[in-house]
């Protein structure tokens, strides 16, 4: 009777499903902070930086520290694996030429999305048209009455779409980015756009179709009616973090965070667990 008691026993050891491996599950995505709009995304493998390559902080905004532009071009952790660089727009304090494309000579599996204006910015600044890095600085031409683009690339769903610059700046061509990694987790990073409800009601159906783990728009529309507006209409967040905030609020997160009202950014090396979507 043991006998028999014993191979039913492993019988029924042999015929249930294995556990899944820890590893089946990827481990929760981080936002960590670079410096003024730059900022990292990452889940698991799967990491994308934004606006991360500039060199003129206006004598306003944060830089992003040595150590931290020094490790992005070695590809040390946590900025090794990158799959892909979104830049807002052309003003110097997202995007220089030099920083861009020493990293993208450092590191040539990496591919830049950006506007039109991007790429002539490089050619402006004396780098040749056959640069093999231009190779991997993928453009595209919006301007606000035209539909966003879509597109998908290994673990990343991506899409852009054209909104004014704060201010009113017509010959500035600035991209909402919203990134996909994984199928799981997705980001809007808003550049420098204007707080104007009509220029995200033009594209109302698109920003709808993918609500967003999480927000980084600039810390101006979350002390605006209109922005906070957008971001619960358009965006839908399930937690924003504005960026863009002056470099005096460095080492004063917290009041800066009571001043505004809302979550923000305000130290390089600063992250933020992104959460899973509340519906699922």
């Amino acid at each position: 009777i043991m006998r028999l008691a014993l191979i039913a026993s492993l019988a029924v050891l042999i015929a249930a499903p294995a556990p899944a491996p820890a590893l089946a599950h990827a481990p929760n995505a981080r936002a960590t902070y670079l410096g003024n709009e730059g900022v990292l995304v990452s889940r698991g493998d799967t990491k994308i930086l934004f606006d991360a390559f500039y060199a003129d902080g206006h004598g306003q905004y944060l830089l992003v520290p040595d150590d931290m532009a020094n490790a992005m071009l070695k590809g040390e952790p946590p900025y090794d694996g990158v799959d892909a660089i979104f830049v807002s727009h052309v003003h110097g304090d997202h995007f220089s030429p030099a920083p861009a494309l020493a990293y993208l000579r450092a590191q040539d599996n990496v591919v830049l999305y950006a506007s039109v204006q991007i790429r002539e910015a490089m050619l402006a600044s004396g780098v040749d048209k056959d640069d093999p890095a231009l190779a991997r600085v993928k453009t595209f031409d919006l301007e606000p009455d035209i539909e966003p683009v879509s597109f998908s690339v290994g673990d990343l769903n991506i899409s852009a779409a054209a909104v004014p610059h704060s201010g009113f700046l017509p010959d500035i061509q600035n991209f909402v980015w919203r990134v996909t990694l994984d199928d799981r987790t997705t980001v809007t990073h808003l550049g420098d756009a204007h707080p104007s409800v009509a220029d995200f009601d033009r594209h109302a159906d698109y920003f709808k179709e993918r609500k967003s783990n999480m927000a980084f728009p600039p810390y101006w529309f979350l002390t605006s009616e209109n922005g906070r507006t957008i971001l619960k209409t358009y965006i839908q967040a399930d937690h924003v973090v504005g960026v863009h905030v002056p470099a005096s609020a460095a080492g004063r997160g917290d009041e800066t965070r009571a001043e505004i009202g809302g979550d923000v950014f305000t130290d390089p090396g600063e992250s933020r667990e992104i959460p899973e979507r509340s519906d699922e």
